[in-house]
């Protein structure tokens, strides 16, 4: 089953977002309000309630809408809680918008959040950027011409290996304090991402940065 979170981050009019039928939907705390506004109803809510509109969060809870609220002083942020929620629902997918905004710190813990999670495939994305962590290998829709950017992440990632980009390398160590895989470019239609140690994130650039 797959899992649509949305998260209190920056929405454009653009992200309109392709939920699959019978997939569960989760609403972050503002994230609910984005969904409101779509007239899209969750499965399930889960945040500490400091940017959810009340009213909002009153309609849903009418609606029959599973509610978890937690206290605001807490170790996890609401990103992790509902990607606990989503795997204790059943979800071997999870899909995050809303993910992007000022929080550079956020996007941070966001990143070694999803590192955590080795069996289950979560991808952050919008209508110009996906990120994702690869713990092992991945096979991955691309487009010729776009950019690429794949990076160690909590370590050093040994014997890395890109394939369908521009600049391959077949089994290459990343350290940390190398960064070479930046602006990397697609040549087909599917990328391939391996990994034999450690862990690496990859930013695809839907549309070219300015």
């Amino acid at each position: 089953m797959k899992a649509f979170v949305f998260l209190n981050g920056r929405y454009l009019w653009k992200d309109h977002p392709k939920i699959e039928k019978n997939a569960l939907i989760i609403a972050v705390d503002g994230g609910a309000n984005y969904l409101f506004r779509l007239g899209i109803v969750p499965d399930i809510f889960v945040g500490d309630g400091d940017s959810v509109q009340k009213e909002v969060l009153d309609g849903l809870s009418k609606k029959g809408v599973s509610i978890f609220l937690y206290p605001e002083d807490k170790d996890e942020i609401d990103a992790e809680l509902a990607i606990k929620k989503a795997l204790e629902f059943g979800a071997n997918e999870i899909i995050i918008h809303g993910w992007r905004g000022e929080r550079l710190d956020m996007m941070l813990a966001l990143i070694s959040i999803m590192s955590k999670q080795n069996n289950v495939k979560i991808i952050a994305k919008d209508h110009e950027l996906e990120m994702g962590v690869v713990c092992d290998e991945l096979v991955l829709e691309s487009k010729a011409g776009e950019k690429w950017s794949i990076l160690p992440v909590c370590g050093n990632a040994k014997c890395v290996t890109l394939s369908g980009f521009k600049y391959e390398i077949n089994c290459v160590d990343m350290p940390c304090e190398k960064p070479f895989g930046i602006s990397n470019i697609a040549k087909k239609n599917r990328v391939k991402i391996s990994v034999k140690e450690g862990k690496v994130v990859y930013f695809r650039w839907i549309i070219e940065p300015s």
